[in-house]
């Protein structure tokens, strides 16, 4: 993979995150819910598990010397 290329999905898998978590009118709702907890928890809640994902990408990706 191009040097280049991995910059580019490095970027994306730092980036992506922070701008869906920065965007709290999108999610600021109470449903739907699921397991009686309202939208704006559980949402959070995947995407610190999904982020926990990106990061660890991230880290495969910087560790293989760009």
């Amino acid at each position: 993979m191009h040097s280049k290329t991995r910059y580019i999905i490095l970027a994306l898998l730092v980036l992506i995150p922070s701008f869906v978590n920065l965007g709290v009118p999108i999610y600021n709702r109470n449903l739907p819910e699921l397991f009686g907890m309202p939208f704006f928890y559980w949402f959070q809640t995947i995407w610190l598990v999904a982020c926990t994902g990106f990061y660890l990408a991230y880290s495969k990706l910087v560790e293989k010397k760009l």
